[in-house]
């Protein structure tokens, strides 16, 4: 199997390229716009490997080109930071019948487009999975795996942290304008008593049991968990929450961000200077990533904890878990969430196996299971 993954110079793309050639899951393609990036990331890859990944240059705007590319896969990574090529790329991969995997951020453009291809998807035979990695893409792959730890679960409540050393990584204007657009377009749900309901009140304190204390977290929506219920008919109250960036960055330099993003879109690039300033002046000088689930039952409690000391390669793992099971099952064709498309058992299996320390405790009224 040929897996190519476009953006592979990219953060994340880079991290994916490393896992799956170490996993030696296919043949990678490095697909960039950018020759000399994808030489010296396909010469990185060389110390992992026996044979040397090939590279393409691609230009994204160019459907054309896409689907020369695409001919000579299998299967496409989108490890993109931006949705605004989504629609050239996926007619690509429809008219060439390319299975593919976003890791983009949930939206609403992003969730309109792809479900108005739904019925493509399917009569094309085409399997579409879409918000791969952390998150979205493991929140509620957890939830449906602490379902089969402990049946019966009402309530499921998913906190997540994750840090990045901002000093020492670059990130192209692009790519913070994106991630700020994406935060201020946030959805703030929470599903309690049965309906999903928005707000900004939305926010709870959580200690993840660090050295870093009690965090505020936001409600983070997202299209895996409002599906929660059709898998888990008995669940009644569920959210995902996400720690900030620390106090100056969620209270001052973020606000301010979107406040300006709001008031002069023209001045994205600018504003996006101005967060990126914020996040290296201010934000974390360590990397870390952690997801902390707490469920209750009529029957009882669990509690799930996964961790994990680089954030982009938490991203990776769950992509490479997910397209592991993609390989070895029968082919299903239609649009997916990873959170949904996965066996929840044996997607956390493989993430343990390749590093992830998971943890889970149930709870019952006279005595205490640790596995």
């Amino acid at each position: 199997m040929k897996v190519g993954i476009l953006g592979a110079t990219g953060q994340a793309g880079q991290h994916i390229a490393k896992r799956l050639v170490s996993e030696k899951i296919g043949d990678v393609v490095l697909l960039g716009r950018n020759q000399a990036k994808l030489e010296i990331l396909q010469d990185a890859l060389l110390p992992e490997t026996s044979s040397i990944p090939e590279i393409a240059v691609v230009d994204v705007h160019d459907q054309n080109a896409l689907e020369r590319v695409f001919r000579t896969i299998d299967f496409l990574i989108i490890a993109l930071s931006s949705v605004e090529h989504l629609p050239v790329i996926v007619r690509a991969a429809i008219h060439t019948k390319t299975d593919c995997l976003d890791i983009l951020l949930c939206s609403e453009a992003k969730r309109n487009f792809l479900n108005a291809q739904r019925e493509v998807f399917e009569k094309q035979g085409l399997c579409y999975i879409s918000d791969g990695g952390y998150h979205p893409g493991v929140p509620a792959a957890m939830a449906r795996w602490a379902e089969e730890l402990c049946p019966g679960l009402h309530s499921i409540d998913i906190y997540g942290s994750f840090g990045v050393n901002w000093r020492e990584r670059s990130f192209s204007a692009e790519t913070i304008s994106d991630f700020a657009s994406e935060l201020k377009n946030m959805e703030m749900s929470v599903l309690k008593e049965g309906k999903w309901i928005s707000s900004w009140k939305h926010m709870k304190r959580f200690d993840f049991g660090d050295s870093r204390g009690v965090q505020d977290c936001a409600a983070m929506g997202m299209d895996e968990m409002q599906l929660l219920p059709n898998v888990v008919p008995t669940l009644r109250n569920a959210g995902f929450y996400i720690a900030g960036f620390g106090r100056i960055i969620d209270w001052g330099i973020l606000p301010l961000s979107l406040l300006a993003l709001n008031l002069f879109p023209p001045a994205a690039k600018q504003v996006a200077r101005f967060f990126v300033w914020g996040l290296k002046t201010f934000g974390s000088s360590k990397e870390w990533a952690a997801l902390h689930l707490k469920g209750e039952s009529d029957k009882g409690l669990i509690d799930i904890v996964a961790s994990y000391p680089d954030s982009y390669d938490l991203t990776a793992l769950p992509v490479i878990a997910c397209l592991a099971q993609y390989a070895e099952i029968p082919k299903r064709a239609g649009l997916w969430h990873q959170a949904l498309f996965v066996d929840p058992s044996w997607f956390w299996k493989d993430r343990q196996r390749m590093g992830v320390s998971v943890s889970s405790c149930i709870s019952a009224k006279t005595e205490n299971i640790h596995q």
